[in-house]
């Protein structure tokens, strides 16, 4: 059943046109605001104790805090900055996603970014669920147009990560 669900957001994905998955992807960014609001400031954080929480495993590539609890994260100016930082991607991803060359020009970006962590090429598709799981967690449920619009954006940067990868000599897959 999972599998056919999944089938029927990615046919629907493909089927959106570049505008209506930036509308959606950006509604579905209304749960997690950027701002310097004490509860906006904290969205980041919340965001990498849902992540560790649910994929304690990728803690590895933040090193310092391989053993970092959610109450260390909550805590952390390092999560609150990092949060920031990935909340900040998702919205510029979303917003340019009907420009190609500047979606793709910015993943570009963060993978020269991130080559030097050793980050296993799956990852790059993978955080994509745990940031729409992350989201449903903001008090709402997402709806099928906007975890579809999220799905197409996972799937354009995940294409575009693993082709730069391929091009500079790094795992890939």
């Amino acid at each position: 059943m999972k599998l056919l669900i999944a089938t029927l957001l990615i046919a629907y994905a493909t089927a959106m046109s570049p505008e209506d998955v930036k509308k959606n992807a950006v509604a579905a960014l209304e749960h997690a605001p950027l701002g310097t609001t004490p509860e906006k400031d904290h969205i980041g954080r919340d965001f990498y104790k849902h992540y560790f929480t649910k994929h304690p495993e990728v803690r590895k590539y933040f090193i310092g805090a391989e053993s970092i609890t959610p109450d260390e994260v909550d805590k952390s100016e390092r999560f609150k900055k990092q949060g920031t930082r990935l909340l900040t991607a998702v919205h510029v991803l979303a917003n340019t996603y009907d420009n190609d060359a500047v979606f793709r020009g910015f993943v570009r970006d963060l993978i020269h970014r991130h080559s030097n962590k050793r980050i296993d090429p799956k990852e790059w598709k993978e955080i994509w669920s745990s940031i729409e799981s992350f989201l449903e967690t903001r008090g709402t449920s997402l709806t099928a147009e906007q975890k579809a619009a999220l799905e197409a954006i996972g799937n354009k940067f995940n294409e575009e990560a693993q082709k730069d990868l391929a091009a500079h000599g790094h795992p890939h897959v």
